[in-house]
């Protein structure tokens, strides 16, 4: 049987492929490693092992005929025009105001990230230390419902304070992120972020006693990261 011609792809499945996020961003990540342009990187193996499965995943009908002409296919003038518009427009709004995540995350110091980061991490700690005595549903159910929302804070602080690449690296995250981004588009902003990291703390803190050491340090250390970022957007 004669492998199926690149033209047996109908145009819009081509461009729909062209435009998955996976596909731009295996296209973009080799670019950026290898400091390729879009064209040679559709030639990339690791390029086309995510195009061909994804077009398995959401075409099946055409995954044959993706995986005997994905060269042909790689070489397509209209492929490779979408794959330097999309590379292009991608550049450029990671440079905007409301940038690619990679850019978003970027924004804070170093410093700042990884001081915010550890603070995630805290309160991750106490989260799981109040979940895990189960009784509290009936003996302040209050305190742990907070507790199950302090947990889910904490985690998308750690995700916003990770290394973009690491995130990028696992599927479900990197959905995770791009939902909130799109979704509570102030956590794309150090001053958004700032203003959360404060909400966070001030939760601890009303938990928080002299006598309860942890949440009333964990609690303080969130409102004063919180502070920073918000400094750092002005």
């Amino acid at each position: 049987m004669s492998s199926l011609a690149t033209s047996t792809i109908p145009p819009d499945v081509r461009q729909q492929l062209m435009a998955d996020p996976k596909v731009q961003a295996a296209i973009q990540e080799q670019c950026a490693k290898s400091g390729q342009d879009a064209i040679t990187a559709l030639k990339d193996p690791a390029v086309q092992k995510v195009i061909l499965q994804q077009c398995k995943d959401n075409f099946p009908k055409y995954a044959s005929a993706a995986k005997d002409q994905i060269m042909n296919f790689a070489n397509d003038p209209e492929v490779q025009k979408q794959a330097k518009a999309y590379a292009n427009m991608a550049g450029a709004y990671a440079l905007s105001a409301g940038g690619l995540l990679v850019a978003q995350i970027q924004q804070g110091p170093d410093g700042v990230r990884l001081l915010s980061f550890g603070g995630g991490v805290a309160s991750v700690a106490i989260a799981v230390m109040d979940l895990i005595n189960v009784f509290g549903i009936l003996t302040n159910p209050v305190h742990y419902v907070l507790s199950v929302y302090q947990l889910i804070f904490s985690c998308t602080t750690m995700l916003f304070e990770a290394s973009p690449e690491m995130i990028q690296k696992v599927s479900g995250l990197n959905s995770y992120q791009d939902l909130l981004i799109d979704k509570a588009k102030f956590l794309s902003e150090t001053y958004g972020r700032g203003l959360f990291y404060i909400f966070q703390g001030t939760l601890w803190l009303c938990f928080a006693s002299l006598t309860d050491i942890l949440d009333l340090g964990v609690g303080l250390w969130m409102v004063f990261v919180g502070a920073l970022n918000i400094m750092i957007h002005f």
